[in-house]
């Protein structure tokens, strides 16, 4: 019927219009002008009703389109809370209780180095260029790097433990030969991070408990002295004491690391003719304190250090030894005026090695020198110190100063190295770095960075040289995701 209601409507304006112009061309009796009235009235009647069902269908045609809309928007509602994640960033993989989230960064860095050549993308003190050397004599250099960028995947799952999280980080740091810039800056891909956690459990590979907790806001991709700490394979548990207070312990991947006449050996070196092996995994703890006013960290490490010589036919020439290392650390951070904060961390080990990086081989051994018919480990002694304040000059404008100082003591014999041994055998180190960096917009950051390291030797190196000194500036552009 209601499609039917344009004809009508037409049909009834004409027979209108036909009723009026009889009633003008004839003369009309009172009977038939009152008929005439009648039929008018009626025809009114008519385009009333008719107008009313039009807008009754207008209104149900209108409340139709909000039906379709209200309903077409409901399910992209359901659909977009179907695939909201449990935690900040994340989507919800379709037909699981398992959120997924992809981060990281871009990051592109332009270093320049005055006086001594280094090709390096970091800047450590441990290896800065000899007052005397190649190196020295070359001059600065300069270069671009992006090999540091960075991309992670985070995922959690609903479960009867809880929240179980995994992650898997990677950047392209790894190994890499020196032609791997001369056609298309084809850089190896590098794990940085593999592991699951679920009640307090965590298993795979990450940053070592004896690692610094103070996020130092540094642009070089290097170490600063004194901190950092291996990312490695290892089992841990956490034990959360109330108030956000945890005590965390790691049965963690050994890395028998020592040095002797004849350079660095590692257990998965073929340095001969000592062999180093891991008999047994390192303990690793860690008791931390947050609060408002910041975060504090007492760590400790426990090690064994093994070489092995059983492989040769004559006794005589068989050896092997062991010794046992440790660490102590304190971590802290205050926060001071709004966003400022203070940062130090001290640590002292024997055997430690590579636990505070940049601080070369955990042990030393006096095979091959002269005279010596029973070879032996010794461990090497390690004090450090470092601090340093961030200040916010703006919400997006900052800096960060820190200086730091690290002291090696060797055993006797390690004096008596070869010269070409002593090119890495640093007795003390020292590195400073000041910073600004600004972030126009939220995820951006642009920063330049002026990083010094020092480096003195125990003994002269093959050219002479008693000590290493760099100087590096560093221009950044960052991008988070």
């Amino acid at each position: 019927m209601i499609n039917s209601l344009p004809f009508r409507r037409g049909a009834l304006m004409r027979g209108t219009a036909l009723a009026g112009a009889l009633a003008l061309a004839v003369p009309m009796a009172p009977a038939q002008a009152q008929s005439t009235q009648t039929l008018r009235l009626e025809i009114n009647n008519l385009q009333q009703r008719l107008q009313t069902l039009e807008a009754q269908q207008a209104e149900t045609q209108r409340a139709q389109q909000a039906a379709t809309v209200q309903a077409a928007d409901a399910q992209r509602t359901a659909q977009a809370a179907d695939l909201k994640g449990s935690f900040p960033g994340s989507i919800r993989i379709p037909g699981t209780n398992t959120s997924v989230r992809l981060y990281g960064f871009v990051r592109l860095t332009g270093t320049y180095d005055f006086k001594g050549r280094n090709r390096s993308p970091v800047q450590n003190s441990n290896s800065v260029p000899l007052t005397r050397g190649v190196a020295e004599r070359q001059g600065g250099d300069f270069a671009f790097g992006a090999r540091y960028s960075r991309l992670g995947f985070e995922t959690r799952t609903d479960s009867g433990w809880g929240p179980v999280r995994s992650v898997v980080e990677m950047d392209f740091g790894g190994a890499q030969s020196t032609a791997s810039t001369t056609s298309q800056n084809s850089w190896i891909p590098r794990l940085r991070h593999a592991y699951v956690e679920a009640g307090g459990f965590l298993a795979g590979q990450t940053t070592t408990l004896f690692g610094d907790t103070l996020a130092l806001d540094m642009i070089d991709f290097g170490t600063f002295v004194g901190l950092g700490g291996p990312r490695q394979a290892q089992v841990r548990y956490t034990a959360p004491l109330g108030d956000g207070v945890t005590w965390a312990f790691s049965l963690e991947n050994p890395y028998s690391d020592y040095t002797y006449n004849g350079g660095g050996v590692l257990p998965d070196s073929e340095t001969t003719p000592a062999v180093a092996v891991n008999r047994f995994p390192d303990l690793v703890t860690s008791f931390r304190v947050p609060g408002s006013w910041g975060n504090v960290a007492v760590q400790g490490v426990l090690r064994r250090i093994d070489f092995n010589n059983e492989a040769p036919a004559v006794a005589s020439q068989r050896f092997s030894d062991e010794t046992w290392g440790y660490g102590l650390a304190l971590n802290g951070v205050l926060n001071t005026f709004g966003k400022d904060r203070l940062l130090a961390r001290v640590a002292y080990g024997e055997g430690v090695g590579r636990y505070i990086d940049n601080m070369g081989t955990g042990a030393a051994s006096n095979v091959g020198l002269a005279g010596v018919t029973d070879p032996s480990l010794e461990t090497n002694k390690v004090t450090t110190a470092m601090i340093g304040y961030q200040h916010f000059w703006a919400d997006n404008l900052r800096s960060t100063v820190a200086g730091g100082f690290a002291r090696i003591t060797y055993p006797s014999f390690a004096r008596q190295f070869a010269a070409g041994t002593q090119n890495n055998q640093n007795r003390d180190m020292t590195q400073g770095i000041a910073n600004i960096i600004w972030t126009p917009f939220q995820n951006l950051d642009l920063g330049l960075e002026y990083n010094v390291g020092t480096r003195q030797l125990l003994e002269p190196s093959t050219e002479g040289a008693t000590r290493g000194f760099g100087q590096r500036v560093t221009a950044l552009v960052k991008y988070n995701f």
